[in-house]
């Protein structure tokens, strides 16, 4: 969704058309900086990997683990 809509955007933008409603709608529903602090943090896929750095840094391991798909649609 997020993809499309800047894609969207980029393209209009592109085009010399400025619609001021536009670019409020696409700001207002675009994450913050606060929202993706997330991405900041060094997300580890290999658990031997993360045991091993959390053993040499002296903190845990959080683990994150579902069935099913991401998004709920299972």
């Amino acid at each position: 969704m997020t993809a499309c809509l800047l894609a969207a955007t980029a393209v209009l933008l592109t085009a010399g058309a400025r619609d001021p409603a536009l670019e409020a709608r696409v700001k207002s529903v675009m994450p913050t900086d606060k929202e993706e602090t997330w991405l900041q943090i060094p997300w580890r896929t290999d658990i031997q990997q993360a045991r091993f750095e959390a053993q040499e840094s002296n903190k845990p391991i959080f683990l994150w683990m579902m069935n099913g798909h991401p998004l709920g649609s299972t």
